[in-house]
Protein backbone atom coordinates (compact mmCIF):
# COMPACT_ATOMS: atom_id res chain seq x y z
CA UNK A 1 0.00 0.00 0.00
CA UNK A 2 1.12 3.63 -0.77
CA UNK A 3 0.31 7.01 0.61
CA UNK A 4 -0.30 9.65 -1.63
CA UNK A 5 0.10 13.47 -1.01
CA UNK A 6 -1.32 16.00 -2.84
CA UNK A 7 -1.22 19.36 -2.83
CA UNK A 8 -3.84 21.86 -3.92
CA UNK A 9 -3.52 25.10 -5.28
CA UNK A 10 -0.89 25.19 -7.93
CA UNK A 11 -1.48 21.27 -8.20
CA UNK A 12 -4.90 19.75 -8.62
CA UNK A 13 -6.42 23.37 -8.79
CA UNK A 14 -6.18 24.62 -11.74
CA UNK A 15 -5.11 28.78 -12.45
CA UNK A 16 -8.54 29.58 -12.05
CA UNK A 17 -8.67 27.63 -8.24
CA UNK A 18 -11.16 24.92 -9.53
CA UNK A 19 -10.15 21.63 -9.25
CA UNK A 20 -8.78 19.17 -12.34
CA UNK A 21 -11.74 17.15 -13.03
CA UNK A 22 -9.07 14.72 -14.78
CA UNK A 23 -7.13 14.69 -11.37
CA UNK A 24 -10.43 14.36 -8.96
CA UNK A 25 -11.40 11.17 -11.47
CA UNK A 26 -8.26 10.19 -10.88
CA UNK A 27 -8.18 9.99 -7.45
CA UNK A 28 -11.14 8.36 -7.58
CA UNK A 29 -9.92 5.40 -9.46
CA UNK A 30 -7.54 4.75 -6.86
CA UNK A 31 -9.15 4.79 -4.33
CA UNK A 32 -11.86 2.43 -6.70
CA UNK A 33 -9.07 -0.22 -6.37
CA UNK A 34 -8.29 0.06 -2.25
CA UNK A 35 -5.00 -0.42 -2.21
CA UNK A 36 -3.97 3.13 -1.68
CA UNK A 37 -4.28 5.77 0.70
CA UNK A 38 -4.89 9.45 -1.18
CA UNK A 39 -4.75 12.87 1.14
CA UNK A 40 -4.85 16.21 0.15
CA UNK A 41 -1.94 17.87 1.70
CA UNK A 42 -2.78 21.94 1.70
CA UNK A 43 -2.06 24.96 2.89
CA UNK A 44 -5.84 25.97 3.06
CA UNK A 45 -7.94 24.93 5.83
CA UNK A 46 -10.16 21.57 5.99
CA UNK A 47 -13.62 22.61 5.64
CA UNK A 48 -12.22 24.98 2.68
CA UNK A 49 -11.01 22.04 0.89
CA UNK A 50 -14.12 20.07 1.51
CA UNK A 51 -16.19 23.13 -0.20
CA UNK A 52 -13.42 23.08 -3.41
CA UNK A 53 -13.44 19.57 -3.56
CA UNK A 54 -16.41 18.25 -2.45
CA UNK A 55 -17.46 15.74 0.21
CA UNK A 56 -17.99 12.43 -2.03
CA UNK A 57 -14.49 11.66 -1.55
CA UNK A 58 -13.75 10.28 1.90
CA UNK A 59 -9.85 10.88 2.15
CA UNK A 60 -7.93 12.12 5.11
CA UNK A 61 -7.10 15.78 4.40
CA UNK A 62 -3.26 17.20 5.92
CA UNK A 63 -4.42 21.33 6.00
CA UNK A 64 -3.12 24.49 7.20
CA UNK A 65 0.65 23.08 5.94
CA UNK A 66 0.40 20.34 8.50
CA UNK A 67 -1.11 22.00 11.58
CA UNK A 68 -4.23 20.28 11.69
CA UNK A 69 -4.73 16.12 9.96
CA UNK A 70 -7.72 15.07 10.31
CA UNK A 71 -9.24 11.02 8.95
CA UNK A 72 -11.53 10.42 5.82
CA UNK A 73 -14.44 10.52 8.50
CA UNK A 74 -13.41 13.85 9.96
CA UNK A 75 -12.16 12.91 13.02
CA UNK A 76 -8.69 15.10 14.08
CA UNK A 77 -5.50 13.05 14.44
CA UNK A 78 -3.31 15.75 15.37
CA UNK A 79 -2.95 19.60 15.62
CA UNK A 80 -0.09 21.84 16.02
CA UNK A 81 -1.14 25.26 16.74
CA UNK A 82 0.62 28.43 17.21
CA UNK A 83 1.48 29.04 20.92
CA UNK A 84 -1.73 31.43 21.97
CA UNK A 85 0.44 34.36 23.47
CA UNK A 86 3.11 34.38 20.29
CA UNK A 87 -0.36 34.19 18.23
CA UNK A 88 -1.25 37.14 20.02
CA UNK A 89 2.08 39.18 19.95
CA UNK A 90 1.59 38.03 15.84
CA UNK A 91 -1.42 39.52 15.37
CA UNK A 92 -0.71 42.61 17.43
CA UNK A 93 2.11 43.46 14.69
CA UNK A 94 0.26 42.63 11.84
CA UNK A 95 -2.48 44.80 12.67
CA UNK A 96 0.35 48.09 13.39
CA UNK A 97 1.71 46.77 9.71
CA UNK A 98 -2.08 48.15 8.43
CA UNK A 99 -1.99 45.04 6.41
CA UNK A 100 -4.55 42.27 5.04
CA UNK A 101 -4.09 39.26 7.09
CA UNK A 102 -6.23 35.93 8.07
CA UNK A 103 -6.45 34.02 10.61
CA UNK A 104 -6.92 30.29 10.30
CA UNK A 105 -8.91 28.17 13.32
CA UNK A 106 -10.51 24.92 13.43
CA UNK A 107 -14.09 26.19 12.00
CA UNK A 108 -13.29 29.21 10.65
CA UNK A 109 -10.62 31.99 8.63
CA UNK A 110 -11.28 35.68 10.36
CA UNK A 111 -10.28 38.39 8.88
CA UNK A 112 -10.54 42.20 9.27
CA UNK A 113 -13.47 43.73 7.40
CA UNK A 114 -11.58 46.91 5.97
CA UNK A 115 -8.45 44.28 5.19
CA UNK A 116 -9.29 43.64 1.17
CA UNK A 117 -10.02 47.26 0.80
CA UNK A 118 -6.09 48.08 2.23
CA UNK A 119 -5.24 45.07 -0.90
CA UNK A 120 -7.22 47.24 -3.26
CA UNK A 121 -5.06 50.18 -2.67
CA UNK A 122 -2.30 48.44 -2.97
CA UNK A 123 -3.29 47.19 -6.37
CA UNK A 124 -3.85 50.34 -7.62
CA UNK A 125 -0.64 51.82 -6.02
CA UNK A 126 0.79 48.83 -8.18
CA UNK A 127 -0.95 49.25 -11.60
CA UNK A 128 0.25 53.17 -11.43
CA UNK A 129 3.90 52.74 -11.02
CA UNK A 130 3.42 49.55 -13.58
CA UNK A 131 1.23 50.54 -16.71
CA UNK A 132 1.41 47.28 -18.56
CA UNK A 133 1.01 44.96 -15.32
CA UNK A 134 -1.91 42.27 -15.81
CA UNK A 135 -4.56 43.95 -13.81
CA UNK A 136 -5.97 40.51 -14.16
CA UNK A 137 -3.78 38.36 -12.12
CA UNK A 138 -3.88 40.82 -9.44
CA UNK A 139 -7.62 40.84 -9.47
CA UNK A 140 -7.34 36.79 -8.65
CA UNK A 141 -5.19 36.76 -6.17
CA UNK A 142 -7.59 39.06 -4.60
CA UNK A 143 -10.59 36.76 -4.93
CA UNK A 144 -8.63 33.78 -4.29
CA UNK A 145 -8.63 34.60 -0.66
CA UNK A 146 -12.00 36.05 -0.60
CA UNK A 147 -13.98 33.50 -1.96
CA UNK A 148 -11.93 31.40 0.46
CA UNK A 149 -15.02 28.89 1.71
CA UNK A 150 -15.19 29.52 5.80
CA UNK A 151 -14.15 32.62 5.50
CA UNK A 152 -16.47 35.76 8.31
CA UNK A 153 -15.15 38.97 8.19
CA UNK A 154 -14.84 40.49 11.90
CA UNK A 155 -14.55 43.97 13.29
CA UNK A 156 -11.46 43.15 15.59
CA UNK A 157 -8.85 40.51 15.10
CA UNK A 158 -8.22 40.11 18.99
CA UNK A 159 -11.73 38.71 19.49
CA UNK A 160 -10.03 35.31 18.17
CA UNK A 161 -7.61 35.96 20.65
CA UNK A 162 -10.22 36.44 23.42
CA UNK A 163 -12.01 33.78 22.46
CA UNK A 164 -8.95 31.13 22.79
CA UNK A 165 -9.70 28.99 19.94
CA UNK A 166 -6.67 27.30 18.70
CA UNK A 167 -4.96 29.06 15.60
CA UNK A 168 -3.41 26.94 12.93
CA UNK A 169 -1.82 29.50 10.66
CA UNK A 170 -1.71 33.10 9.94
CA UNK A 171 -1.61 34.43 6.58
CA UNK A 172 -0.57 37.93 4.81
CA UNK A 173 -1.80 39.02 1.80
CA UNK A 174 -0.18 42.40 0.32
CA UNK A 175 0.69 43.99 -3.16
CA UNK A 176 3.28 45.90 -1.01
CA UNK A 177 6.93 44.33 -1.54
CA UNK A 178 8.69 46.79 1.20
CA UNK A 179 6.06 46.01 3.63
CA UNK A 180 6.08 41.92 2.62
CA UNK A 181 9.79 42.26 3.15
CA UNK A 182 9.69 44.04 6.61
CA UNK A 183 7.24 41.22 7.75
CA UNK A 184 9.15 38.30 6.59
CA UNK A 185 12.20 39.66 8.02
CA UNK A 186 10.35 40.10 11.66
CA UNK A 187 8.90 36.88 11.87
CA UNK A 188 12.33 34.97 11.06
CA UNK A 189 14.79 32.98 13.38
CA UNK A 190 11.83 33.02 15.84
CA UNK A 191 11.71 30.24 18.51
CA UNK A 192 7.98 29.00 18.44
CA UNK A 193 7.38 30.44 14.45
CA UNK A 194 8.60 29.90 11.20
CA UNK A 195 7.38 31.67 7.68
CA UNK A 196 6.42 29.92 4.24
CA UNK A 197 4.66 30.72 1.33
CA UNK A 198 2.40 29.21 -1.20
CA UNK A 199 1.25 31.77 -3.66
CA UNK A 200 2.97 35.34 -4.96
CA UNK A 201 2.52 37.96 -2.20
CA UNK A 202 1.69 35.83 0.50
CA UNK A 203 3.51 35.06 3.83
CA UNK A 204 2.46 32.12 5.78
CA UNK A 205 3.33 32.04 9.74
CA UNK A 206 3.14 28.31 11.64
CA UNK A 207 4.23 26.73 14.28
CA UNK A 208 8.10 25.25 14.05
CA UNK A 209 6.26 21.95 15.07
CA UNK A 210 3.80 22.41 12.11
CA UNK A 211 5.17 21.53 8.01
CA UNK A 212 3.88 19.16 5.44
CA UNK A 213 6.57 17.11 5.98
CA UNK A 214 6.18 16.02 9.43
CA UNK A 215 2.12 15.85 8.98
CA UNK A 216 2.56 13.30 6.04
CA UNK A 217 5.30 11.22 8.11
CA UNK A 218 2.59 10.96 11.01
CA UNK A 219 0.01 9.73 8.70
CA UNK A 220 1.61 7.42 7.22
CA UNK A 221 2.97 6.02 10.28
CA UNK A 222 -0.94 6.73 11.46
CA UNK A 223 -1.33 3.90 8.62
CA UNK A 224 1.27 2.06 9.01
CA UNK A 225 3.04 2.65 5.58
CA UNK A 226 6.69 3.10 5.14
CA UNK A 227 7.39 6.47 4.48
CA UNK A 228 9.71 4.44 1.05
CA UNK A 229 5.94 4.19 -0.30
CA UNK A 230 4.99 7.50 0.02
CA UNK A 231 4.09 9.50 -3.27
CA UNK A 232 3.81 13.88 -2.77
CA UNK A 233 2.92 16.17 -5.44
CA UNK A 234 3.47 19.72 -5.48
CA UNK A 235 4.59 22.85 -6.92
CA UNK A 236 5.58 25.65 -4.39
CA UNK A 237 7.63 26.81 -1.24
CA UNK A 238 5.53 24.91 1.69
CA UNK A 239 5.67 21.75 -0.30
CA UNK A 240 9.62 21.10 0.48
CA UNK A 241 9.12 19.87 3.47
CA UNK A 242 6.81 16.75 1.76
CA UNK A 243 9.50 16.60 -1.06
CA UNK A 244 12.37 16.01 1.27
CA UNK A 245 10.17 13.41 3.59
CA UNK A 246 8.55 11.49 0.73
CA UNK A 247 9.76 8.49 -1.24
CA UNK A 248 8.99 9.49 -4.31
CA UNK A 249 8.38 13.34 -5.30
CA UNK A 250 6.38 14.78 -8.51
CA UNK A 251 6.91 18.24 -8.95
CA UNK A 252 4.13 20.16 -11.58
CA UNK A 253 5.26 21.49 -14.78
CA UNK A 254 4.81 24.88 -13.63
CA UNK A 255 6.08 23.98 -10.17
CA UNK A 256 9.15 26.59 -8.75
CA UNK A 257 13.09 25.65 -9.28
CA UNK A 258 13.10 24.47 -5.94
CA UNK A 259 10.71 21.77 -6.05
CA UNK A 260 11.69 20.82 -9.39
CA UNK A 261 15.37 20.32 -8.02
CA UNK A 262 13.97 17.84 -5.30
CA UNK A 263 11.98 15.85 -7.47
CA UNK A 264 11.91 12.38 -8.74
CA UNK A 265 9.52 13.28 -11.78
CA UNK A 266 8.45 16.18 -13.01
CA UNK A 267 4.74 16.10 -14.36
CA UNK A 268 2.78 18.52 -16.77
CA UNK A 269 1.45 21.73 -15.51
CA UNK A 270 -1.32 22.13 -13.16
CA UNK A 271 -3.70 23.73 -16.26
CA UNK A 272 -2.91 20.56 -18.08
CA UNK A 273 -4.37 18.08 -15.67
CA UNK A 274 -0.76 17.12 -14.47
CA UNK A 275 -1.99 15.42 -11.34
CA UNK A 276 -4.31 13.35 -13.86
CA UNK A 277 -0.99 12.65 -15.53
CA UNK A 278 1.03 12.06 -13.05
CA UNK A 279 -1.03 8.84 -11.09
CA UNK A 280 -2.49 7.51 -14.62
CA UNK A 281 1.02 7.79 -16.74
CA UNK A 282 4.07 8.70 -14.97
CA UNK A 283 3.83 6.43 -11.69
CA UNK A 284 1.36 3.94 -13.74
CA UNK A 285 -1.27 3.71 -10.33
Amino acid sequence: MKLIAIDLDGTLLTAESKPSIEGLQAIRDILSVNDHEVTICTGRARFDVLGIIGEDIPIPIISANGAAVHDERGQLLQESPIPHTIAAEAINYLIAQDVYFEIFCPEEIYTPFEGISKVQAEMDILISANPGIDIDTLQRGIQTQMQQFGIKQINDPREVLRAETPIYKLLIFTYDGEKLNRITEHFQNQQSVQTTAAANHTLEIISTKTDKGSALQFLASYYNIDMADTIAIGDNYNDISMFQAAGTSVAMGNAVDEIKQLSSLTTRSNNEHGVAYALNTLLSL
